[in-house]
């Protein structure tokens, strides 16, 4: 190739490089409402139609003034919870927690309002506090415990769960007559999610796989390159998951490309056959 070749293709793939990150910063800075049903057959006939909104990998992220454009979209939408799977904080960015717990005490206005622990609420060491910030604003932490509906006789178990909570602690929480919906910030663990009986896992933590490509994401936090859970519908055994990618960017992360933040209203229905 001739140096002026040369040059030109250098130029060309420059030029084509910070298109793409200035469009993955536009696009980073939206965000979608994501609609999916999910079929449980355990699931009891009462609550055909059980409609949670999940939150997950908000990382600080306002949205807008004060972070009412996300709050805006929400009140819009009809649910029976919400439930905050995690990285609601951002351990690197602690001049912006505020933003985080806005959005929780706003959420909390509009509904029944659940959190669990993801690894930044764990790394950042204050625990207690953050807890404690929460429950002010509203928002239940489910600290390896659970909650349970009740519609017309049946029951629907929520449960939540810490970071680094063993098989063994979560099959304690689980029981086997009533179908269960686990809140779990890593969905890599699948696999010892799947042994406890659950029926759903809802989770976040791989951001998409931060870089989306023909329907894969190329990165997500251990799970490393071309990662396999990184959004929708998965299943293991009995249990299935399911992965948000998330309604915000990791502090050190590079633009999310093809990769939208989003939040997602996840329907429970009944086997249709």
């Amino acid at each position: 190739m001739e140096r002026g070749q040369l040059l030109y293709t250098l130029i060309v793939i420059v030029i084509a490089g910070i298109c793409l990150l200035l469009y993955g910063w536009w696009d980073t800075n939206r965000f979608d409402v994501r609609h999916v049903e999910i079929e449980l057959k355990r699931l009891p006939k009462p609550f055909e139609g059980f409609t949670i909104l999940q939150i997950s990998d908000l990382h600080n992220r306002a949205y807008g003034k004060d972070g009412l454009d996300m709050i805006r979209a929400i009140q819009g939408l009809s649910f029976d919870c919400i439930a905050i799977t995690g990285d609601l904080l951002d351990r690197h960015l602690p001049k912006k927690r505020e933003n985080g717990y806005r959005f929780a005490r706003e959420a909390a206005k509009l509904g029944k309002a659940y959190f669990v622990q993801g690894n930044h609420e764990w790394r950042i060491g204050e625990w207690q506090e953050i807890q404690a910030e929460l429950n002010l604003r509203g928002v239940r932490v489910l600290n390896n415990e659970k909650v349970t509906f009740s519609r017309d006789g049946a029951s629907l178990d929520l449960i939540g769960i810490r970071e680094k909570t063993g098989v063994e602690e979560i099959q304690a929480l689980v029981s086997p007559d009533v179908c269960s919906v686990l809140l779990a910030h890593h969905p890599e663990r699948i696999w010892d999610y799947a042994k406890t009986g659950v029926d759903l896992v809802l989770s976040g933590h791989a951001h998409g796989g931060q870089v989306r490509l023909f329907g894969h994401g190329l990165y997500s936090p251990d799970q490393g390159v071309l990662p396999r859970y990184t959004s929708g519908v998965y299943t293991s055994g009995k249990t299935k998951l399911y992965v948000s990618r998330g309604a915000g960017n990791h502090s050190f992360l590079p633009p999310r490309i093809f990769n939208r933040p989003e939040i997602d209203l996840i329907t429970l229905k009944t086997p249709s056959h």
